[in-house]
């Protein structure tokens, strides 16, 4: 009789036992949150919950900056809110594309040991402390923005100021470390044309007014500061839109002066572009006349 093979049976595995959770062991995983790093994380809460809002909210906050600044300096705000479609390519129907928005004004500008703290730390500003009524108050706004657009496109912010008639400009790119609640500097030059050049030569429109010495002159522009930003975001026109924004703005001051350069792109649920489509009615006359 053939002898019976031994089968080999595996022994049960011991459940090892689980540490007991007490007050040290917890304490042990507390940790500090950043107030940067808290809100990259629930962006929601400061505004940019969807393309079209983060576009809307990333003007209103230079914006009001700009206005404050200016009106706290006691100088007429000049200013320019121009936006660049960088894809110009994607489909009509897209949620989202990638933006560049810029905001010039005429303001005192900012002195080059305070653009850091301004523009990449949250909860940094002046008027916190003051019973002044301002449009801004808690120091979070530009700052959030610059973030937002980091997070969208890895870009950083490019920041222009002049605080001085006939000196340099400072020309400084900075990204937020949301670890940190800190700015890292990744550029930083002086250079001598404020406003930019590159912003009077985006389209005929512009190059147009700039001739007529009407857009972006160092006459008007002694002093101020230029706020580029990158970012993922939704251009439209109607209600609740930067257009409208815009135009309230200029409603309810009366005292400044308010360029906007809208992107050339017309999408799908957008009305034709009214410069775009003022230049085309030049164009036709002047074919017929010739």
């Amino acid at each position: 009789m053939a002898a019976k093979e031994a089968v080999a049976v595996a022994e049960p595995k011991k459940k090892s036992a689980t540490p007991k959770v007490d007050a040290e062991s917890m304490a042990t995983r507390q940790r500090d949150i950043s107030v940067s790093e808290f809100f990259a994380k629930n962006r929601h809460l400061l505004g940019f919950d969807n393309p079209r809002k983060a576009m809307l909210t990333t003007i209103k906050e230079a914006v009001d900056n700009s206005l404050d600044a200016c009106e706290e300096a006691e100088i007429l705000p000049e200013i320019a809110v121009i936006i660049e479609d960088l894809e110009p390519t994607r489909p009509a129907s897209a949620k989202s594309s990638r933006y560049r928005v810029t905001v010039v004004d005429n303001g005192p500008g900012i002195v080059r040991k305070q653009v850091e703290n301004i523009f990449g730390r949250l909860l940094y500003g002046s008027k916190f402390h003051r019973l002044k009524m301002s449009r801004g108050q808690q120091g979070i706004g530009i700052s959030a923005a610059g973030m937002y657009g980091l997070i969208t496109t890895g870009r950083p912010m490019a920041i222009f100021t002049k605080p001085k008639a006939g000196q340099p400009t400072h020309h400084i790119e900075l990204a937020m470390n949301t670890k940190t609640n800190r700015a890292e500097v990744t550029f930083d030059k002086e250079v001598k044309d404020f406003p930019p050049d590159r912003l009077r030569k985006l389209s005929a429109g512009t190059r147009a007014l700039a001739e007529q010495s009407g857009f972006l002159t160092a006459t008007e522009f002694p002093t101020g500061t230029s706020v580029s930003i990158e970012l993922d975001g939704k251009y439209q026109r109607g209600r609740g839109s930067v257009d409208e924004f815009l135009e309230l703005t200029a409603i309810a001051n009366p005292h400044a002066r308010i360029v906007f350069v809208p992107p050339t792109r017309v999408t799908e649920d957008d009305e034709p572009d009214v410069l775009t489509a003022a230049e085309a009615s030049a164009a036709a006359v002047a074919k017929v006349t010739t």
